[in-house]
């Protein structure tokens, strides 16, 4: 048991997140939900907390458990990574009482096999026989379609207490290779309290390689660092990547490319063709570490004996290219060295310092200053206006955390009585707390990209950032930018909310997600934000249109996925095609309050002055209105470039693309008329015919 004072507290807190996991997040007392059972409640708050310190992707969560043949399976979470062909798996051991146990290593050991049974019992097509409305008949499916692609396999066993000894891992000859790691309370304590985005593990050189890994220090020229350069076997990077995996990367501006980029294909090819000039062709990696271990050699210089806390800031496109050679194309890496330079930062400098290690290092992909979100000055510039703007009435505010868990460490600090307790959370309820995935899900739902959102958790996050990143460097949030965000936010957790009192027995979260986009579409940008703001809840009239509307957009989820997976096919922007098809009419009063929103067109005959700015359009006039606005100003640049080099547009239609490209760079002050937006249109349908509907590769194909 652990003599942390600390670590009490913490079970505590990990406690009322899995207390409110159970009772669906208690959005409110009228809001009397079935209690969830514990374990997949267990689940999510482990991998929420994984997730957002980078030791996990992000995974999709259902429960399969269940005897297959002679034995048990069981997987509460799966996720695979194409590019190196890794499938995850993860198993939950959740306490049915409240006391701390601790749980023997036979049976870690046991939940490590029961995943793999349940990877092997996938290949009999078990889906066949399940719910096909199920979590767990995806999973299955899944698991049976990536038989014979998967080359590593990672068991994650999170347990519910504290484990006694970690897992081990017997190879099977017809399973790929096969890895094993245990989480319990007392590691995610540590990671958690250590302040790092990072878990910071030791790395026993002379275990690698035998001997010490000389090095040169650099001369020292400031004081918050140490720098060494050292020429690192590949072989060694495989391995540290091997048995680390992605926990290496977790300060590194982006995950891997996969070898789709230009420099991604060279060294790929420079490994399978030529390693031995890799050294001489490949411009190595930039690393960080707390601490190093040293001793000095025979000739006076130093080697490297342990390093703590290495995570690779630069060049990790390098060292899985590294890891991808050896284990899918079994490239002989002995020829193959890489150059490094080790900086050694001590951990109050790591936020600081390593942002700017990571974006001055790199030279071989282009790097977004999206990229570098952690610290983001939105993010800050969002918490400080949230410290400071009160709902209307004064009476509580909203709490934005730009790390998860900060409400619950405000609420420990300042909670130090019942009194103060009780105060802190009139002044900041529960209900009032918005973290970074919560406001990126609010976002990009409200943009119309639910299958974005369906991605999930850091893949969404990801995308929202480089969203936000399009508005400019000009950009800075104000007040109305706060108070609209948390409008969206309030309208997200209205529908939520619905979706649990309709009681989905399957893919709530993405029809809840397709709803709200669905509600955007619909009002082309006519929803009064101000005044969800001002009444901090949704009207009646729109609370009925998202409760009429989820059954039938639920229902087309499942329908046009036509037998595919339903959680991959909310993924696709051909599923959101198929909702923002469907025939659905808005509550009765809902009309009318849209008709003092704020984007009816102020050019043409439809703009105040002209037919009046209450004027009404027609469902076809609106349907073109958000066509052309889905677009934003680099979309319309991209159709004008398009346009140019491909004589696609004739004059007058060039010159409408150029207005709206302008409406839209100016954050839509202007309002296209419908005029404009039928020309738009029939331009917008010829860039999508000609080019296809995957507008990402279309992007790529002309630039």
């Amino acid at each position: 048991m652990t003599v942390d004072p600390h670590f009490e507290e913490y079970v505590k807190v990990f406690e009322s997140r899995v207390i409110r996991k159970r009772h669906g997040e208690m959005e409110g007392i009228d809001d009397v939900q079935p209690i969830r059972p514990r374990e997949p409640a267990v689940t999510e708050v482990f991998l929420e907390t994984l997730e957002d310190t980078g030791q996990l992707p992000g995974l999709e969560i259902a429960s399969f458990e269940k005897r297959l043949g002679r034995a048990s399976a069981k997987v509460n979470a799966y996720g695979f990574a194409d590019a190196d062909a890794r499938l995850d798996l993860v198993v939950t051991i959740a306490r049915d009482g409240n006391r701390l146990e601790t749980i023997p290593a036979g049976e870690v050991d046991a939940s490590v096999r029961k995943a793999l049974h349940a990877f092997r019992g996938a290949s009999e097509r078990v889906f066949e026989k399940m719910e096909p409305s199920s979590p767990a008949c995806d999973m299955m499916e899944f698991l049976h379609s990536l038989h014979g692609t998967v080359r590593a396999i990672r068991v994650t066993v999170l347990v519910d207490g504290l484990a006694k000894g970690a897992a081990s891992v017997e190879q099977l000859g017809d399973f790929p290779e096969v890895t094993a790691d245990v989480w319990d309370l007392e590691r995610l304590f540590r990671a958690s309290a250590s302040g790092l985005s990072y878990e910071s593990f030791v790395i026993d050189v002379l275990e690698h390689l035998g001997q010490p890994l000389p090095c040169l220090e650099a001369e020292r020229t400031a004081e918050d660092h140490r720098c060494y350069l050292a020429i690192i076997p590949g072989e060694l990077l495989y391995d540290l990547y091997n048995r680390h995996g992605a926990r290496l990367l977790e300060l590194n501006v982006r995950s891997f490319l996969q070898a789709r980029g230009k420099v991604n294909r060279g060294i790929r090819d420079t490994l399978l063709k030529d390693p031995g000039h890799f050294l001489a062709f490949n411009n190595g990696i930039s690393a960080t570490v707390e601490a190093l271990d040293l001793t000095d050699c025979r000739d006076g210089a130093k080697a490297i004996q342990k390093m703590q806390g290495l995570q690779v800031v630069n060049g990790g496109q390098t060292v899985a290219s590294i890891h991808r050679a050896k284990a899918r194309d079994r490239v002989d890496l002995s020829k193959v060295f890489v150059q490094a330079k080790i900086t050694v930062v001590e951990p109050q400098h790591l936020e600081t310092l390593v942002p700017s290690i990571s974006r001055f290092a790199n030279t071989q992909n282009k790097v977004n200053e999206t990229d570098f979100s952690a610290n983001h000055p939105f993010h800050v510039r969002i918490q400080q206006l949230s410290e400071r703007i009160w709902v209307p009435g004064e009476t509580s505010r909203w709490f934005y955390e730009r790390a998860r868990g900060q409400w619950e460490v405000a609420r420990a600090r300042e909670g130090t009585t019942p009194a103060r307790v009780r105060a802190f959370d009139e002044r900041t309820p529960r209900t009032q707390r918005i973290d970074k995935t919560l406001l990126a899900r609010a976002a990009n739902a409200w943009e119309e990209l639910p299958h974005v959102v369906s991605l999930c958790g850091q893949k969404n996050f990801v995308r929202f950032m480089e969203r936000l990143a399009s508005l400019g460097e000009g950009f800075e949030a104000d007040e109305t930018y706060f108070r609209r965000m948390v409008a969206k936010v309030i309208i997200l957790k209205r529908a939520e909310k619905i979706g649990r009192q309709i009681a989905f027995t399957a893919y709530r979260a993405n029809a809840v997600c397709y709803a709200v986009s669905l509600l955007a579409y619909r009002t082309s940008g006519r929803v009064d934000l101000d005044s969800i703001w001002e009444n901090q809840d949704v009207s009646e009239a729109m609370h009925a249109t998202l409760h009429s509307w989820m059954p039938a957009v639920h229902e087309e989820l499942v329908e046009s996925a036509g037998g595919r997976n339903v959680t991959e096919w909310c993924k696709r922007k051909e599923c959101w095609t198929h909702v923002q098809s469907l025939e659905l009419e808005l509550a009765r009063g809902l009309e009318k309050e849209l008709g003092e929103g704020n984007a009816l067109p102020n050019v043409g005959e439809f703009a105040a002055g002209n037919r009046g700015r209450g004027q009404l359009l027609s469902a076809e006039e609106r349907e073109r209105q958000m066509r052309t606005m889905s677009y934003d100003a680099g979309g319309w640049l991209r159709i004008m470039k398009w346009a140019r080099e491909h004589g696609e547009l004739n004059g007058f239609q060039f010159r409408v693309a150029t207005t709206i490209a302008g409406y839209a760079a100016g954050g839509w002050a202007q309002i296209p008329s419908p005029k404009q937006t039928k020309h738009a249109v029939e331009i917008i349908d010829r860039w999508e015919r000609l080019c296809g509907e995957d507008e990402e590769e279309a992007i790529s194909a002309l630039e």
